[in-house]
């Protein structure tokens, strides 16, 4: 009875998630004319942080002391944000867009963004990005509105390093739609040039960074496999030990940029690049919640009851993230699997439950969960850049 219940509770998820696809479908095909106006970098609007702009990517979590670092730190981030665009009236979101932009301001930046502001100048760019039906069931429309999101996350680096970078090291880092992004990054702007030297490390974080991009677009950029390699890439995407990818749901692509020409493949088949951030090594080694060093979530208040109908109504929400909540501790303990999976024990604290995705999938807190760790590990990454790099001080 047991099983029956939990896979009557899959199919039910999965029955809802369905049913809130047909309704976030955009109604029109893309097309270039419909396109909201690209963003220009020089205009500080269109950074949702920036050195010069005070925001919540300052924040730092209950007993940690502030810093800094996010104005006038020796090192830069580089961050793009995940999908918070479930419009079904456009393919690509304006940027001026309210709904939002007040997600990124009051969720992204102070939940996941802040992490860097260990010791990194910390640059977040608006960008129009792809709505989330671009994933699910489309090939021409979903490729073409994340070329267009993809596009503007490269010319917002390019200004970066044309008018801020000066030489400088950095990290890259993005979440889910923005992991995919960097991914471009990684290929058509750090692979093969005197930046790969720059990169202290890249953290493109849930959306399966598949193993072939080493072997056939990125050469000169490795795979961590150590807390302290630089010059890599560091990605995972969690699911609880119980669960696992649903492949039948999966729709979403991987774009490659080989021989100057792009190309789309499906991911669900693929192995991912899955490091341990309990351990920083891609062992499949079970690694104990002894050494969980705090997950963090967000303190809120809203207007409006915060759930999945508010963000697909895409009105504000009144929100405002208030603090960050004290490291909790010892949480989950964490696997790699064979295809590359982070699979983790049940957290303890019911705020990394919610919001949990058919399969068991936590990609809501691939970055919350391991906060702390996460925020140790772009440190001790740093150091061991300078050590390699000394002239870099």
């Amino acid at each position: 009875m047991q099983l029956f219940d939990k896979i009557k509770k899959q199919v039910e998820k999965i029955a809802g998630l369905r049913q809130v696809l047909r309704r976030i479908r955009p109604t029109n095909d893309f097309t270039i004319a419909n396109l909201p106006l690209a963003p220009d970098y020089e205009d500080l609007s269109n950074w949702a942080a920036h050195p010069q702009l005070i925001t919540k990517v300052a924040y730092t979590p209950e007993s940690i002391a502030p810093t800094s670092a996010w104005k006038d730190g020796r090192v830069d981030c580089f961050y793009v944000y995940p999908t918070l665009n479930f419009s079904s009236q456009y393919w690509n979101a304006p940027l001026d867009h309210q709904g939002i932009n007040e997600l990124v301001d009051e969720l992204i930046l102070p939940g996941q963004v802040s992490v860097f502001n260990t010791c990194c100048r910390i640059f977040v760019p608006r960008y129009r990005q792809a709505t989330f039906y671009s994933f699910l069931r489309t090939r021409k429309n979903g490729r073409a509105a994340l070329e267009v999101a993809g596009a503007d996350v490269v010319a917002a680096f390019d200004y970066y390093l044309a008018n801020f970078n000066k030489g400088r090291p950095f990290y890259l880092a993005g979440h889910s739609q923005g992991a995919l992004h960097v991914m471009r990054l990684l290929e058509e702007r750090i692979e093969g040039t005197a930046l790969v030297k720059q990169l202290v490390a890249a953290y493109p974080i849930g959306f399966y960074f598949p193993m072939d991009k080493f072997k056939r677009t990125l050469k000169t950029i490795v795979p961590s496999k150590s807390p302290t390699t630089t010059n890599c890439v560091v990605a995972w995407d969690t699911y609880l030990a119980t669960g696992g990818p649903v492949r039948i749901l999966d729709r979403s692509e991987i774009r490659y940029r080989e021989d100057g020409k792009v190309r789309w493949e499906k991911r669900k088949k693929k192995e991912v690049l899955g490091v341990n951030p309990l351990s920083w090594t891609t062992s499949n080694e079970l690694v104990s919640a002894k050494r969980h060093k705090g997950g963090v979530f967000l303190y809120l208040k809203s207007a409006k009851k915060m759930d999945l109908e508010a963000m697909i109504a895409e009105e504000p929400m009144g929100l405002t993230c208030k603090s960050l909540s004290k490291p909790q501790k010892q949480q989950v303990n964490a696997q790699i699997g064979k295809k590359g999976f982070l699979y983790v024990s049940k957290p303890k604290y019911r705020a990394f439950r919610r919001l949990m995705l058919p399969g068991g999938y936590l990609h809501v807190f691939d970055i919350a969960l391991f906060y702390i760790n996460l925020r140790e590990n772009i440190a001790e990454r740093w150091n061991a850049y300078q050590e390699r790099y000394p002239s870099s001080d």
